[in-house]
C-alpha cells in the first residue's frame, strides 16, 4: 500500500439499491469506499445493476452524512472528471518534458567525439 491510501483515506459513500433476484425485489442500505461519487456509483451498478442505484450519499467527516441531489451528483461528477482531465494533463506535460530532456541529453552524447592520439 502508498502512504496515501493512509493519509488520505478513499471516501465513504451510502446508498439505497435495489436487488433484484428472480423471485424478488428487495430495496437495501449499503456502503461503498471509491474516490469520488461517479466511481460509487459505477461499482453499485456494476454489483447491483443498471438502474439499481436509487439514492447516494457520502460522509462528512463530522460523521453525518449529506444526501447529494441528482443536479448535485451530476456537477460533482464532473468536477471529478475535470481533476482527472487536469491530472492527466500534468502527466502528459510531464512526460514530455522528460522525452524532451532525453534527446537534448542524446544530442549532446553524440556531438561529442573522443579523438584517440595519433
Amino acid at each position: 500500500m502508498k502512504i496515501n491510501e493512509f493519509a488520505n483515506p478513499l471516501p465513504l459513500f451510502y446508498a439505497t439499491v435495489r436487488a433484484k433476484t428472480s423471485v424478488a425485489t428487495m430495496t437495501l442500505k449499503t456502503a461503498v469506499y471509491a474516490e469520488g461519487d461517479a466511481q460509487a456509483r459505477q461499482l453499485l451498478t456494476a454489483i447491483y445493476g443498471e438502474g439499481s442505484v436509487i439514492s447516494l450519499s457520502l460522509t462528512e467527516a463530522e460523521g453525518g452524512t449529506k444526501t447529494l441531489s441528482a443536479q448535485e451528483l451530476q456537477v460533482k461528477s464532473l468536477s471529478d472528471k475535470a481533476k482527472q482531465f487536469a491530472q492527466q494533463a500534468k502527466a502528459t506535460k510531464a512526460r514530455q518534458q522528460v522525452a524532451k530532456a532525453q534527446q537534448a541529453l542524446q544530442k549532446a552524447n553524440t556531438g561529442k567525439t573522443t579523438s584517440v592520439g595519433a
